[in-house]
């Protein structure tokens, strides 16, 4: 990896306005986990976070999404920008565990068939 990678400049926790975001760097993955509501007052913040975690070096980005309570239009525009850059640079990008009002906009906007969506057991 280079020096000048993105992966020294990712942050390891942001406590945004509405949302929380924390950032896990592992050997093979950046897992990028948002909490709280994503909307348009973080979503430029988030869609940065997911841009750099790309940029990384790790085959593969993960969004864990399962404690999202509400995301908007913005929020659908951060996830494609993470989506589209992994695309970009040959990574995978997975959307991890939405669900409840996250998941009915994924299925309104019809992300649900062109993001990798992965439903995993979420820990007690």
């Amino acid at each position: 990896m280079d020096d000048d990678s993105s992966l020294a400049y990712l942050p390891t926790h942001l406590s945004l306005s509405t949302c929380t975001v924390d950032v896990e760097t592992l050997a093979t993955s950046v897992v990028v986990t948002v909490s709280g509501e994503l909307d348009m007052a973080d979503a430029d913040q988030v869609g940065q976070v997911l841009a750099k975690a790309v940029q990384s070096g790790t085959p593969i980005v993960r969004l864990q999404v399962a404690d999202l309570t509400f995301a908007d239009s913005s929020a659908i525009k951060a996830i494609l920008t993470g989506a589209l850059g992994a695309d970009e640079r040959g990574v995978k990008f997975e959307l991890v565990n939405p669900r409840g009002v996250v998941q009915r906009l994924l299925d309104v906007t019809g992300l649900t068939e062109v993001l990798t969506i992965v439903h995993e057991p979420i820990a007690p």
